[in-house]
């Protein structure tokens, strides 16, 4: 059976539908997870912050409240747990608000139990990767400063761009790789931690959220443009 490499991982699971609930937490329990259960979004606030769990499976379609507002509602009380949304397959709005909202990555109804334990596995991963950034590191790139320590983005006037964990991260890889055109295996890889065998269209996602984030603040002196069939390119002078 394929267990956590992790001894203890917990997953908070977030969903109405009591078949699909039963299941996953059968799922990572046997897997070796310690799994906590919401049927609703009320009072997921209070159990993230009294328990913190390592990865949280959100609904998005829910009574009372649905997931996009507990995840803003999460992200707004600078909680950073990564976040999977389940999705139903036709609601395109409710992926791209929700990776706008500070979710990692989604699933689209029906899915995998096998393709969800490959993305908590990535997700893991990768928020327990070491923070190797050189300290005071500043990328500078068209009319903004990255200040990566702070994790902060700030234009020449002094005001600060939002952008969600994962968009920053994105964008510093860019902007490390300035001029270069970067894979989408490589950023997945480097940035969302995931392996080869994960397909997932949440980084073009990301990117689309990181331009439309950019263009609001008219020019911002640099693009980030597709590169056919390999990627994408941060263009700065």
């Amino acid at each position: 059976m394929d267990k956590f490499e992790q001894e203890g991982v917990s997953i908070l699971i977030v969903e109405d539908d009591p078949g699909i609930l039963m299941l996953l937490r059968t799922f990572f329990t046997a897997r070796g997870a310690i799994v906590a259960t919401e049927k609703d979004g009320r009072n997921v606030l209070a159990r993230v912050e009294q328990n913190r769990p390592d990865v949280i499976i959100l609904d998005v379609i829910m009574p009372h409240v649905d997931g996009l507002t507990v995840l803003a509602v999460l992200r707004q009380a600078g909680l950073k747990t990564p976040v999977i949304m389940l999705t139903d397959q036709n609601t395109i709005d409710d992926k791209v608000k929700g990776l706008e909202f500070g979710a990692d990555d989604y699933v689209t109804k029906p899915f995998s139990t096998r393709e969800l334990l490959a993305r908590v596995k990535s997700l893991l991963r990768r928020s327990m990767q070491k923070d190797d950034n050189k300290e005071n590191e500043i990328l500078s790139v068209g009319r903004l400063q990255i200040q990566v320590q702070a994790r902060e983005i700030v234009d020449e006037d002094g005001i600060k761009l939002h952008f969600t964990k994962t968009e920053f991260d994105l964008l510093c890889f860019l902007a490390r790789n300035k001029n270069k055109a970067v894979s989408h295996a490589e950023l997945l890889k480097e940035v969302m931690g995931y392996n080869n065998d994960i397909e997932t269209k949440a980084l073009v996602m990301h990117i689309a959220n990181m331009r439309r984030k950019l263009q609001k603040m008219g020019d911002p002196e640099f693009k980030i443009v597709t590169v056919a069939g390999i990627g994408y390119k941060l263009e700065a002078a």
